[in-house]
């Protein structure tokens, strides 16, 4: 009788281990964003700094984190309901957002300068109102500018991904490319081989928040946020930033 019980209890006792190890786990989405976020293409392996931050975040809180590779249209939408993802690095902080999106942080403020990308025998664009006669390439679910996002003036062609920006823009399918993530766009040029390209003149000057994003009313959203603004207080985002030769700022 007692080795029965025995036998009961082990799995049992599993049971409940693999319970509440699976309770403490969050999941994460991770995109290429270089070099905040990067991705080994041979096998898939993420890095920097935005990964081992919200790790060492989620650790002081008694959570490990399960993370997975998705485009960011999919998180952002993943967003809008609790149990779909529980943590999506850099998002920005907008209005709309704000209705589905528990931002934790800011980690830091950073200068992230909007620019537009064009051919090197492309238009010339030196103000804003060079824009309206072009076809610009935007990339599905990014927030840039509030005047650029709300004008209808302007013609847009919604892309998914930063890669087949740069096919569009080499094969004259766009006239310019509006860019938040500039070093993540030119990693894609490479990778298509193209060379043939510019900065305009015009750039939109924008500081953003670097954020987390949560679905609203998260119930780690407080202890995490708590947990990612001690990391700010005591220079521990600072020290993770500098181990992969970058700056918060």
């Amino acid at each position: 009788m007692l080795q029965c019980i025995k036998n009961i209890f082990v799995p049992l006792t599993c049971l409940l281990f693999s319970t509440i190890t699976f309770a403490n786990v969050l999941n994460a989405d991770f995109r290429p964003r270089p070099p905040e976020m990067v991705i080994d293409a041979e096998n898939q392996h993420i890095s920097g700094p935005l990964k081992d931050i919200i790790e060492e975040a989620a650790n002081n809180i008694g959570f490990s984190i399960h993370w997975r590779i998705a485009p960011f249209p999919r998180s952002l939408a993943k967003l809008r309901k609790i149990g779909n993802v529980d943590i999506v690095p850099r998002v920005i902080r907008t209005n709309d957002r704000q209705m589905f999106i528990d931002f934790i942080g800011p980690i830091s403020q950073q200068e992230r300068n909007i620019v537009f990308v064009t051919r090197d025998d492309g238009p010339i664009i030196n103000r804003y109102e060079d824009l309206k006669n072009l076809n610009v390439g935007v990339k599905r679910g990014t927030a840039y500018f509030e005047k650029f996002d709300s004008d209808t003036q302007i013609q847009k062609t919604i892309v998914n991904d930063d890669f087949n920006l740069a096919r569009m823009l080499e094969a004259r399918r766009i006239d310019v490319i509006i860019v938040l993530d500039l070093p993540a766009l030119e990693a894609e040029l490479k990778v298509v081989e193209y060379t043939g390209y510019q900065i305009a003149g015009y750039y939109y000057p924008n500081i953003i928040g670097n954020y987390y994003g949560m679905p609203k009313n998260h119930p780690q959203a407080k202890a995490l946020q708590n947990a990612i603004l001690d990391m700010v207080k005591n220079g521990r985002v600072d020290s993770i930033y500098a181990k992969f030769g970058l700056t918060a700022q």
